[in-house]
């Protein structure tokens, strides 16, 4: 069910009235099949939002992709099938606008032998009308995990960041601890491949992350941003971002640190949006045992930040996304528990820190989060997508007019 409702009572105070003038959430139709979950929403150079979900098709899976036409969802198309998947809540396929009719995707696909999972990406050129042969994100060969995967478009070509477990194999045996018995885990690993697939070039950027925390990117400029959850060999699990220029990776830059030491994976990864030299990131904190949803923002292309702004402090499961408006306020999504199950929320902040009126999108008939809300803005609205745990499990969408 879509509707309104003030939270102010629950939520921190500071309420304001950002110049947008949200208009009440309306769900938009997704010939999305029962049993779908994992959307994923990207934009286009153009502002066309694309939506990409997983569905059951028979004893496999399907990656399916729809566009926004107008007001509603296309028909979607098929992006590849298969019975050999791996398929978790936390850990989705994407598809991606790379520019003009490039497309590129992602999914995950369990090895042959062992415990691990790769990912492997795939191509098309035409629109999404046809899709060429996946090749490899990654090419370690090791028995292990490798996901949490974000795509983006750089230099002409498909590049991709990614969690990676094949630092935790230690003389052909895996393993959780070094000699020295520092902790082993995920690393950050980056890669750029050509309109064809070619490999040209890829590296370590971190050599240890958060295990499962999602990781976000967002274009400043010429540059990329990238946002992740880090993690010291201490346990904490703070908020970092990356700057991508023509000259290579920046140093990681911390944000607002929490001081969150947490020796188990929170499965919450930040986002992060860009509009010109506008960017912000927001993400959950659950340091000291206080769960918030967390901004900081940016004036200068993220050279700078602002100090961090709270915007949940009861009930909140992170699970959060954001967008940069165009009149420089800033919209935030995250997930929220009620009464009755979870609320997806939404809030915007206007360009001196003052919140908006809260708003909940879809309240979702499960009490724990399984899923990961994604939102973008279009130009006009924000569009939402979530899994909806009613009767029948299916993935729904909505939108919000902004403007």
């Amino acid at each position: 069910m879509i509707r309104m409702i003030a939270l102010a009572g629950v939520l921190l105070a500071g309420c304001s009235n950002p110049s947008a003038d949200p208009q009440p959430p309306r769900e938009l139709a997704v010939d999305a099949a029962e049993g779908s979950a994992q959307p994923h929403l990207d934009l286009s150079e153009d502002g066309t939002a694309f939506l990409s979900w997983l569905e059951p098709a028979g004893d496999s899976y399907a990656l399916r992709v729809a566009t926004s036409a107008g007001d509603a969802w296309s028909a979607p198309g098929t992006v590849a099938t298969g019975g050999d998947w791996f398929v978790n809540w936390a850990d989705f396929p994407s598809v991606t606008p790379i520019g003009g009719d490039v497309l590129a995707a992602h999914w995950l696909v369990y090895q042959q032998q062992g415990f691990g999972y790769d990912a492997v990406l795939a191509m098309s050129t035409d629109g999404g009308a046809t899709w060429g042969e996946p090749f490899p994100l990654h090419v370690d060969g090791t028995d292990t995990e490798h996901g949490f995967a974000t795509l983006f478009p750089w230099q002409d070509g498909l590049a991709a960041v990614w969690l990676d477990g094949r630092n935790m194999i230690v003389d052909g045996e895996f393993a959780f601890e070094d000699a020295d018995g520092e902790p082993l885990g995920m690393s950050l690993r980056y890669a750029l491949f050509g309109e064809n697939g070619e490999r040209r070039t890829s590296e370590q950027l971190d050599p240890l992350a958060c295990d499962c925390c999602q990781t976000d990117v967002a274009l400043s400029g010429t540059d990329v941003l990238l946002a992740y959850r880090d993690r010291t060999i201490s346990e904490v699990r703070d908020i970092v971002v990356r700057r991508l220029t023509p000259d290579g990776w920046q140093p990681p830059v911390p944000l607002a640190p929490d001081n969150w030491v947490l020796e188990a994976c929170p499965i919450n990864g930040p986002a992060i949006a860009a509009r010109g030299d506008q960017v912000a990131v927001a993400w959950f904190s659950a340091a000291d045992n206080r769960p918030l949803v967390r901004v900081v923002r940016s004036n200068d292309g993220g050279r700078t930040f602002g100090d961090a702004m709270d915007l949940d402090s009861t009930g909140s499961f992170g699970h959060v996304d954001i967008a940069a408006l165009p009149n420089g306020e800033t919209a935030v999504s995250w997930l929220r528990s009620e009464a009755d199950g979870l609320a997806l929320v939404l809030r915007l902040i206007d360009r001196a820190g003052n919140f908006g009126e809260p708003i909940t999108v879809a309240s979702i008939d499960i009490a724990g989060p399984l899923d990961f809300p994604q939102m973008v803005f279009d130009g006009t609205h924000l569009v939402f997508a979530w899994t909806d745990f009613g009767e029948e499990q299916r993935v729904k969408s909505a939108v919000v007019g902004v403007y």
